[in-house]
C-alpha cells in the first residue's frame, strides 16, 4: 500500500511538470520591433532586440483597450515576473490587451535606445490594433519605478506619425492616449518647452501610484501630479501609508492590493473600456412628489461591455430643487442602465441657496452690516435646527416599494437625455 501512494504521488509530481511545461509551451513568443535590427544595436543576442511579447483577453471580455507594460528594473534588469506577466494576467482578467515591452538596459545601453524601444511599442500596439481587435485609440502605457520613469517619458516625448513613410509603424503616433505611473515619475516638460512632444500639457490623462515609504518615489511623483494638475491635465493619485518600493500589482495584500482596482475604476470612468461616445444627462428626482433634498442618482450598466457607470449629485446648490446635471465627459453611453436614487438628508438648503446667508454675506462684503442685521442674523442661527435628519443613506431601486422591476433607463445616442425620477417609499 506504501509503495502504491508513493506510487501515485511520483504520477502527481509527474503530472505537476508536465503541466508547468505545458505552460511554458504556450507561452506567447516576443515579436520584435526590428525584425531587420534595432538602431544602435551593438549585439545580437535577446538584449539587443527589443520586444514585445502579446496578451489578448478572451473575446467575450474584450473592451478593445490596450496596455503597454514596462517592467521596472532600475535599467539594469527588467523585473518581468510580479512587473509583468502578473500584469498582463490581471489586464487580460480585465478585458485589457497587455503588451509587455523588452526594452534595452545597462550597460548595453542608455536613455535614448530604451526611449526609441518603448516609443516603437508604442507605434506596434498602434498600427496592429485591427489585427488584435483593439482601438488605435484606446491605448495606455503602465510602468513600475524605472518603468514607470520610461512610461512617462514616452507619454511626454512623443513623435507624430508620417502618413507617407515607408514603414507602417512610423506612420502612427507613439503617443500614450493614458498614462499609468506605479512608484516612479519623469519631470514633466515645463509649460511651453521646446520638446519632441512639446509642453507637458500634451500630456495624456495620467493615474499614479506610491507609498509614503518610498519617500524618493513619492517627491518625485507629488511633484509631476501639481505639475500635471497645475497644466488641468486629468490626472488621479494614491499615496499609501505604507509599503516598501517594487510591491508590483501587491496581489493579496489587504492595502495595497486595492490600487489595482482604484486604476480600473479610473480607466473604466474615463471612458478607456469602450468605443461608445458618453452622452450629457439632465433631469430632476422626486421623493414622494417632492424635489430629493439631497442625495445622489447612480447608473450601472447593464450587460455593455467596459461602460463607466454615471452619478448625478442632487446637491440643490442651483435654483431649480431636485436637478442633477451630468456632463458628457462624465456621462454614460447609449445602452441600458439600471437606476438606483440615494438619499442623504430629508432636510437640506445649500449655503448658496439660503437666502439670509446670501444677504447677509452680500452685506459683509459691501460693508454695510449693521447692529441690526448682526442681531437679525444671531437670533436666525440661534433658531436653526442643524439636528440630524436622517439615521442612515435610503436607497431606492423601484418607483414603488411594491414594484417587481429594478428602475432601468435605455441612454440614447444624441447630445444629451433628460430623464426624470420619481421614487415613492409607499
Amino acid at each position: 500500500m506504501r509503495a502504491r501512494a508513493i506510487s501515485a504521488g511520483l504520477i502527481s509530481i509527474g503530472m505537476l511538470f508536465v503541466g508547468i511545461a505545458r505552460a511554458a509551451d504556450s507561452t506567447p513568443q516576443p515579436i520584435l520591433l526590428w525584425p531587420n535590427g534595432a538602431p544602435g544595436a551593438t549585439g545580437t543576442s535577446d538584449e539587443d532586440k527589443p520586444a514585445v511579447t502579446v496578451y489578448l483577453p478572451d473575446p467575450a471580455k474584450n473592451t478593445g483597450a490596450a496596455i503597454l507594460v514596462c517592467p521596472g528594473g532600475g535599467y539594469s534588469t527588467r523585473c518581468i515576473d510580479f512587473e509583468g506577466t502578473l500584469v498582463e494576467s490581471w489586464l487580460r482578467e480585465h478585458g485589457i490587451a497587455a503588451f509587455i515591452l523588452r526594452y534595452r538596459i545597462r550597460p548595453l545601453y542608455g536613455p535614448k535606445e530604451w526611449l526609441w524601444d518603448a516609443q516603437r511599442g508604442m507605434q506596434f500596439v498602434r498600427a496592429h490594433a485591427a489585427e488584435y481587435h483593439i482601438s488605435p485609440t484606446r491605448i495606455g502605457i503602465i510602468g513600475f519605478s524605472a518603468g514607470a520613469d520610461l512610461a512617462a517619458n514616452t507619454a511626454f516625448r512623443t513623435t507624430a506619425g508620417k502618413p507617407d513613410a515607408a514603414d507602417p509603424l512610423d506612420r502612427v503616433s507613439t503617443r500614450p492616449d493614458f498614462l499609468i505611473l506605479g512608484y516612479g515619475s519623469a519631470n514633466a516638460p515645463a509649460a511651453g518647452a521646446d520638446t519632441a512632444a512639446g509642453a507637458a500639457t500634451s500630456a495624456p490623462p495620467t493615474f499614479m501610484f506610491c507609498t509614503a515609504e518610498d519617500m524618493s518615489h513619492l517627491t518625485g511623483m507629488m511633484t509631476l501630479y501639481s505639475t500635471l494638475r497645475r497644466q488641468r491635465v486629468p490626472a488621479e493619485a494614491h499615496f499609501f501609508q505604507n509599503g516598501e518600493h517594487g510591491v508590483g500589482f501587491a496581489q493579496g495584500d489587504p492595502t495595497l492590493g486595492e490600487w489595482p482596482q482604484l486604476m480600473f475604476n479610473w480607466v473604466r470612468a474615463n471612458g478607456f473600456l469602450t468605443g461608445e461616445t458618453r452622452v450629457a444627462m439632465r433631469g430632476l428626482v422626486k421623493l414622494d412628489g417632492e424635489p430629493l433634498a439631497r442625495g445622489s442618482i447612480i447608473f450601472t450598466p447593464i450587460d455593455i461591455v467596459g461602460a463607466p457607470p454615471a452619478i448625478g449629485y442632487v446637491f440643490n446648490t442651483g435654483p431649480v430643487r431636485g436637478e442633477y446635471a451630468i456632463r458628457a465627459d462624465q456621462g454614460p453611453v447609449p445602452g441600458k442602465y439600471r437606476v438606483e436614487v440615494r438619499q442623504d438628508a430629508l432636510r437640506w438648503t445649500s449655503n448658496a441657496q439660503d437666502q439670509m446667508q446670501l444677504r447677509m454675506n452680500q452685506k459683509a462684503r459691501g460693508g454695510n452690516m449693521t447692529d441690526a442685521d448682526r442681531k437679525e442674523y444671531a437670533e436666525w442661527a440661534r433658531k436653526r435646527d442643524l439636528s440630524p435628519s436622517i439615521q442612515e443613506q435610503r436607497v431606492y431601486r423601484k418607483h414603488k416599494p411594491t414594484d417587481a422591476a429594478d428602475m432601468i433607463v435605455e441612454i440614447k445616442a444624441g447630445e444629451e437625455n433628460h430623464i426624470d425620477f420619481d421614487v415613492a417609499n409607499h
